[in-house]
């Protein structure tokens, strides 16, 4: 959604003349290129040292927590704008942030955590099963946009004064704290497994 709903905000936003909306993509492969040594170097043993155990799971839990996240911020965004307030892009580098520290927390995370916890005659297996969640998370989503656009739930956005986008932004939000809940509930009870080399 970032590559079409955000840009699609970031044309309404204030900027400079030869900046084109698109190009705040770029800031997410700029960011993950800062944050995985971050995470890495900083965050992780800062958090250790303060008695947070950091787990894969702990991670990945967070990292969807923080996707939601970036989705309120973004409907918060798009509600000034709806008022008819001017934004400016600059706004739009949080979201884009806290999407971007979800996006290692879960996807870094999540590769490896499936490869160690994988017996090596089911790796390939465990990646491809990786690849196949991915491309039912794009289905979902473009399901979902296309629900939006029916008769009963343009009906139901309209009764809350609020934009169809906006409406958008906040229900990615709340599937995304939803998830983060849930996985945060069979998180605990996983059977961890050691399985990375052998």
């Amino acid at each position: 959604q970032k590559a079409s709903t955000w840009v699609l905000q970031a044309d309404q936003m204030v900027k400079p003349e030869w900046f084109q909306s698109s190009m705040m993509q770029a800031l997410n492969p700029a960011l993950v290129m800062i944050l995985i040594p971050f995470n890495n170097l900083v965050l992780y043993p800062l958090l250790e040292r303060s008695g947070v155990k950091v787990t894969a799971l702990r991670r990945m839990g967070a990292g969807i927590a923080l996707a939601g996240a970036a989705w309120i911020v973004a409907g918060v965004l798009q509600l000034w704008l709806d008022a008819g307030d001017r934004v400016s892009i600059v706004w739009q580098m949080l979201p884009y942030a806290l999407l971007t520290l979800g996006e290692v927390l879960v996807s870094a995370t999540g590769l490896e955590f499936a490869y160690s916890q994988a017996p090596l005659s089911m790796k390939g297996t465990i990646m491809s099963f990786w690849s196949l969640s991915v491309t039912v998370g794009n289905l979902w989503v473009l399901l979902s946009n296309i629900s939006i656009k029916s008769p009963g739930a343009l009906a139901a956005i309209q009764s809350t004064g609020y934009s169809e986008t906006a409406c958008l932004m906040f229900f990615f939000a709340g599937f995304a704290l939803v998830a983060a809940a849930v996985f945060a509930w069979v998180a605990r009870n996983c059977p961890m497994q050691n399985n990375y080399r052998g």
